[in-house]
């Protein structure tokens, strides 16, 4: 699936561009943001092209906008960026953040001011909850569909500059042009093309530094500490331990926690399950379905057949169709991020239970794709290869399928 990394121009008074709003889009529809991309992870793609296209290149030598949710603003991926030629538009978080993490905001955008970066603040955010933000931007911006003199007169009075956006006819021009420092929309300049890119090199990114840290990590503090500074990830590591895939007494609110009721064993393997869920469901969220019932099938064989090997069975029917997805060789993706040896070796035939746990999941998982007639053969002949009866390899699939699609939901 092709994306691409899009400018709009915002304009002054004068009629000069003043800087360029800088945002992610699928190729198909430039006016549209992808709703199925979690804005953390638009600002990680976003921030990464940035710096590796240039600002001054992307912004042509003028000031270059950001659309960051607000949780995204503690992403460390901005910290690559050289903000002197930044601009941050603050939209919504699309996660509850909570009072603790919207101090660290409001710290965070407190940093960005000391060091003149211009801060937007996004209409959404324009109301009496997010007053303390309104007191730190610079700007505020209204849709001109929204536009009335009042909002206007109200955001001037409090020493702001306004911009009006997605300007689409001569009649909202005008209405606006009195009031208005900055202006933008279709009518004046529309979206162009910075970069068209694909989705797949960032997920390979994404693993290679998550594998790296996560294998740097000797405690669950530290694993912890990794989570946290994903506040995407982090939200999700909640949302998942307090789902149905697991049975808890209470809620569970704390990110510590949440690690240490996962436990280290299993803390890797789901960390690498979030994190990967983000891309691959948008990419190709058919093969992201049954790599993840390959991967709870491969677990729940290895229980019955050899407990100590769950955990790199799951890995390795999680990456079974690495090479599809991403297009890469699948074994040196797995050289390039650190995936465990006995992995790779289940996948060359040198590891041979971890082998045959891995070829029976997957062959399990594509009768499934078949129909019923097809998984109740296959079960009949595997329940005699490892003496599991073929009623219980059934469930095991059924119960697979159930939980991938939870799963994906979160």
């Amino acid at each position: 699936m092709g994306f691409i990394i899009a400018r709009q121009p915002i304009f002054n008074k004068d009629g000069e561009i003043f800087a360029y709003e800088v945002y992610l889009r699928k190729s198909s529809n430039l006016n549209k943001y992808p709703p199925d991309i979690p804005f953390n992870k638009a600002t990680y793609i976003l921030a990464e092209i940035l710096s590796e296209f240039g600002i001054d290149r992307a912004g042509n030598g003028k000031k270059v906008i950001m659309n960051v949710s607000l949780d995204s603003l503690l992403n460390k991926t901005l910290d690559i960026l050289d903000i002197t030629r930044l601009g941050f538009e603050l939209i919504p978080s699309q996660i509850d953040i909570g009072k603790a993490v919207y101090q660290n905001i409001i710290r965070k955008i407190e940093e960005l001011r000391s060091k003149r970066v211009l801060i937007v603040l996004n209409e959404e955010l324009y109301s009496s909850k997010y007053l303390e933000l309104f007191k730190l931007s610079d700007v505020v911006e209204i849709f001109a569909k929204n536009f009335t003199e009042e909002r206007a007169e109200g955001i001037k009075r409090n020493g702001k500059k306004l911009l009006v956006s997605m300007i689409e006819t001569e009649e909202q021009r005008k209405a606006v042009e009195p009031f208005a420092d900055y202006f933008e929309g279709n009518l004046l300049g529309k979206p162009q093309i910075v970069k068209e890119f694909e989705i797949a090199p960032f997920l390979k990114s994404t693993l290679m530094r998550l594998i790296a840290a996560l294998n740097s990590a000797e405690s669950l503090k530290e694993f912890a500490q990794i989570i946290e500074s994903d506040v995407g990830m982090a939200a999700k590591l909640l949302r998942f331990v307090n789902s149905a895939y697991f049975v808890r007494r209470k809620e569970i609110t704390d990110i510590y926690q949440a690690c240490s009721y996962i436990g280290m064993e299993n803390l890797k393997k789901f960390v690498l399950l979030l994190a990967t869920n983000d891309y691959v469901v948008v990419e190709n969220p058919d093969l992201w379905k049954r790599s993840l019932i390959r991967a709870i099938i491969a677990e729940e064989l290895a229980k019955k057949i050899n407990p100590s090997i769950k955990n790199e069975a799951y890995i390795a029917g999680l990456f079974s169709m690495i090479e599809e997805i991403l297009n890469v060789d699948k074994i040196q993706f797995f050289k390039e991020t650190g995936v465990d040896e006995k992995i790779i070796k289940a996948f060359t035939g040198e590891e041979k239970l971890l082998g045959q746990i891995l070829t029976m999941s997957i062959a399990l998982e594509d009768a499934y794709q078949r129909g019923t007639e097809a998984l109740t053969s296959l079960t009949e002949e595997i329940s005699e290869q490892v003496n599991i009866p073929a009623i219980e390899l059934e469930i095991i699939v059924n119960d697979a399928v159930k939980q991938a699609e939870d799963i994906i939901r979160i």
